[in-house]
């Protein structure tokens, strides 16, 4: 029997169950801030680059983009993502005045996204796609077009998220466009704070 690990009410496997990504061709896509911000909600903090061993170990081949929000001048975390086998796409993060007054922060990173990911499954041999994030918003659009390409050749989409993150309209179980939703585990995480087990 696997361990587990219960926090906030949230299951937590001991590992990230990969074995439906085994002999494929994968581009994996992954919403940096979405998924860094669901575990930091659980006081852990993802280990990117254990995820990237795993699903090269997983897969035929592997390709992993991820998507983050910088500041303007901010070249570290795009180089750290790099260093740890990414492909890094940084959105510049901006203050816009819409109206003359006050200022909104511009972070988001869907519109690159999903740029990103149509060029990608019209120009690279894919088997499926992997979509690091539980927003529906975005993996939901994204996963309907891409079942709309099947046409042409059949691309599975899977989306990765930690347990209960994943909007409901995005279960694999109810969602004829998803194949199969993959949850982070534990082998992949990391505590945020280290406890000192004599203070206790």
């Amino acid at each position: 029997m696997r361990e587990r690990f219960i926090r906030q009410s949230v299951l937590l496997e001991q590992a990230t169950d990969l074995a439906s990504l085994k002999g494929k061709r994968i581009i994996v896509m992954l919403d940096e801030q979405n998924v860094s911000k669901g575990a930091e909600q659980l006081g852990l903090r993802m280990r990117y680059d254990l995820l990237a061993e795993r699903v090269h170990a997983a897969a035929a081949t592997a390709k992993l983009h991820v998507f983050l929000a910088a500041r303007p001048g901010a070249s570290d975390r795009v180089s750290e993502f790099e260093r740890l086998g990414f492909i890094a796409h940084a959105k510049v993060v901006r203050y816009i005045r819409p109206n003359g007054r006050g200022s909104i922060r511009d972070a988001n990173i869907d519109n690159l996204f999903s740029f990103w990911l149509g060029w990608l499954v019209r120009t690279t041999p894919v088997d499926m796609v992997v979509i690091g994030s539980g927003d529906y918003g975005l993996s939901g659009e994204l996963a309907k077009e891409i079942r709309m390409l099947r046409s042409r050749r059949p691309i599975g989409v899977a989306t990765l998220s930690l347990p209960g993150s994943t909007a409901q309209d995005l279960d694999a179980r109810h969602n004829l466009n998803i194949r199969v939703n993959l949850e982070i585990g534990l082998d992949v995480l990391d505590p945020m704070v280290q406890f000192d087990q004599r203070a206790v």
